[in-house]
C-alpha cells in the first residue's frame, strides 16, 4: 500500500513539473511578446503600409506689384470705399504738360489726387492728364506753380461731391471725420512730403493715432501708416479757399 502512495506522489509531482515549465515558458513568450513594438499588418496583402505621402502646401498667394515698368495699379483701402491710387510719374501720362508747359510728373499733384478720388467715388472715371486739362481749361491751372486751391473744393462740387473746409484740425477731428465717412485732402507745406507745396489725400485711420494716405507722387509714403500728428504739423500755412484741408464725401 505505501508503494502505492509513493507511485501515484511521483506521478503527480511529475505532472506539476511539467505543467510548471509550460506556465513558466508562457509567461515568458508573452512578456517578449509585449515588449516588441507593434506593426499594423494589412491583412489582404500580408505587408505593412506605409503613411501616404501627403500632397504638397500650396505656395503662397504672388502679390501683385504696385509698379511693373513704369505703371502704378494699386487700390486701398478708405473711410469712404476702396480708392484706386494714381501716380503723377506713371509713365503713361509723366510727360503730359499741364496747361500745355508744365510736365505732370512734377506739377500734377492736384489733377491726380482728384482723379482719384472722381474716378474712385463718382460714374466717372478720369485719368490724371485728362483732369488736368479738365483743370487748365477750367483756370485753376497756375504755371510753373501748379493747381490753385480752389481747385479742390470747386473740382469735387463740379463731379457730384460734396466738398467743405474742414477746420477741427486736431488729432481727435481728423479721426472722427474720417469714421463719419469721409476723406480729406491736404495741402502740404515743407516737411516729409514737399519743399513747396503738395496736395495729398487723407484716406482712412491706420491704427490709434496713424492714419492711411494717397501720395500722388510718392508710392513709398502711400504704402506705409502716418503719424496724424505729423500732417498736421506740416500743413501749408499760405492755403486758401478754405484749405488747407478739406472734407470730400459723395453726395
Amino acid at each position: 500500500m505505501k508503494d502505492i502512495v509513493n507511485n501515484t506522489a511521483a506521478i503527480w509531482k511529475g505532472i506539476w513539473k511539467k505543467l510548471w515549465r509550460h506556465i513558466v515558458g508562457g509567461v515568458l513568450i508573452l512578456t517578449l511578446l509585449l515588449c516588441m513594438p507593434f506593426a499594423r499588418i494589412d491583412l489582404a496583402s500580408g505587408s505593412v503600409p506605409t503613411n501616404p505621402a501627403l500632397p504638397a502646401a500650396a505656395p503662397d498667394p504672388v502679390e501683385t506689384p504696385a509698379l511693373v515698368d513704369g505703371q502704378y495699379s494699386l487700390v486701398i483701402k478708405s473711410s469712404v470705399g476702396i480708392l484706386t491710387y494714381y501716380n503723377q510719374s506713371d509713365i503713361r501720362w509723366a510727360e503730359h504738360l499741364y496747361g500745355g508747359q508744365d510736365p505732370l510728373k512734377i506739377y500734377g499733384c492736384g489733377p491726380t489726387a482728384l482723379a482719384m478720388v472722381v474716378s474712385s467715388f463718382t460714374n466717372h472715371t478720369i485719368t490724371p492728364p485728362e483732369m488736368a486739362d479738365w483743370a487748365a481749361a477750367n483756370n485753376y491751372w497756375s504755371p510753373h506753380s501748379g493747381t490753385s486751391h480752389n481747385f479742390i473744393p470747386e473740382c469735387a462740387a463740379a463731379f457730384g461731391m460734396k466738398a467743405d473746409s474742414f477746420q477741427n484740425l486736431t488729432v481727435e477731428g481728423v479721426l472722427s471725420e474720417l469714421a463719419s465717412g469721409h476723406i480729406l485732402i491736404a495741402l502740404m507745406g515743407p516737411g516729409h512730403f514737399t519743399e513747396q507745396g503738395h496736395f495729398i489725400i487723407i484716406a482712412d485711420d491706420w491704427s490709434g493715432t496713424q492714419v492711411r494716405i494717397a501720395d500722388p507722387i510718392s508710392l513709398e509714403n502711400t504704402q506705409q501708416p502716418w503719424e496724424l500728428q505729423t500732417i498736421l504739423d506740416e500743413l501749408s500755412r499760405t492755403a486758401n479757399s478754405g484749405g488747407p484741408v478739406w472734407s470730400i464725401s459723395p453726395r
